[in-house]
């Protein structure tokens, strides 16, 4: 059933007991941060945010409160290095977005146990949600990110980022489609059910899509995550905008359209909007399109993009199962599925 409340509809952070496993790792990287760390005033938590990711830490501290934060071991530490840089650019540029500590002399990050690990000083906020006025609001600070990325300075550049729709993709479909009969083993009775009821949809989607062109803007570093929990609120306003891991060099109308999709849903979840869906898109397009002109072009196109990029994340969680076995973002398939219903009700 489309636009009920899902893992991301959830508006409060979740902050827990760090656990046992993590512990000792912890232990390790606060001896190494600079002395005015410790002692801590409180024991440290961690994220329990989507049960997936553990890999943001809560310290308290005489200094106040900040956030500590495991990067990606499969990250490399130059494309790092260059993340932060490029958080520190659009902060300057009076974007709501954290700006690492300098831990010594001019380095944001430090190695422990071949981890890399950076501080941030602690935002407090909730998720958006989409009450009020919000997502007028998300709306403004996505299109600003957009248009302030498209003068990103070239030294900063991000990666490329892997685009929709590609002949990778389609083999994984062909593959699972002849499959169908091992679908419960890797996902469960349920979701092998809700696939099964999907799927006439989903190739339908992938066929349409591979035999038109898809009009995706022009390409530039864009972040193509912006979901709710990647955006904080605080007092009716943007707190802070999160993961610039997902900043890549990508035709910026995927990024737009999936972020689009994924805050009208939102908003449409928290009941505060009417039933029109046409009408909440298009409204967050007005508002998306004075802060990001250059989207003026694409936002008719905007449902096909989102499906593109929906299909893309379907494809790396069907990828998973058959090549490695991998089931930890099965939790999120039901909720990518309904998005391809979601995209076509609110923008076509």
């Amino acid at each position: 059933m489309l636009f009920q409340p899902d893992l991301f509809s959830i508006s409060r952070p979740e902050w827990v007991k760090v656990s046992e496993d993590s512990l000792s790792t912890l232990d390790n990287v606060l001896t190494r941060l600079p002395k005015w760390f410790l002692p801590q005033e409180a024991f440290p938590e961690q994220s329990g945010a989507l049960g997936i990711n553990s890999s943001n830490f809560r310290l308290y501290t005489s200094k106040g409160v900040f956030l500590l934060k495991r990067w990606s071991d499969q990250t490399a530490h130059q494309d790092i290095e260059n993340t932060l840089a490029i958080m520190k650019w659009l902060a300057s540029c009076y974007l709501p977005v954290p700006v690492p500590v300098d831990l010594y002399k001019g380095s944001f990050t430090l190695k422990s146990n071949s981890a890399t690990w950076s501080v941030f000083p602690f935002i407090e906020g909730d998720y958006f949600s989409g009450v009020g006025d919000e997502l007028g609001l998300a709306a403004e600070i996505t299109g600003r990110i957009m248009q302030t990325l498209s003068f990103l300075p070239k030294s900063l550049m991000p990666n490329v980022a892997p685009i929709p729709m590609t002949n990778s993709d389609g083999k994984i479909l062909q593959k699972f489609n002849e499959c169908s009969g091992d679908w419960e083993r890797m996902l469960g009775k349920e979701q092998t059910e809700l696939l099964a009821e999907w799927w006439p949809i989903l190739m339908e989607e992938w066929h349409t899509l591979n035999s038109i062109n898809l009009v995706a803007g022009p390409i530039q570093a864009s972040h193509f995550d912006l979901h709710p929990h990647n955006i904080l609120m605080r007092e009716g306003r943007i707190a802070a905008i999160l993961d610039f891991e997902a900043c890549k060099v990508m035709p910026i109308g995927f990024a737009l359209g999936f972020a689009a999709m994924k805050q009208c849903r939102q908003a449409l979840v928290a009941s505060t909007l009417p039933d029109n869906l046409r009408s909440i898109g298009s409204h967050y397009v007005a508002r998306l399109v004075k802060a990001c002109p250059d989207a003026h072009k694409i936002v008719a196109n905007f449902g096909n993009l989102a499906v593109a990029e929906t299909l893309r994340r379907i494809c790396i969680i069907l990828r998973l199962n058959l090549e490695s076995g991998e089931k930890k973002w099965n939790k999120v398939l039901p909720i990518q599925l309904n998005h391809l219903g979601e995209a076509r009700a609110l923008f076509g």
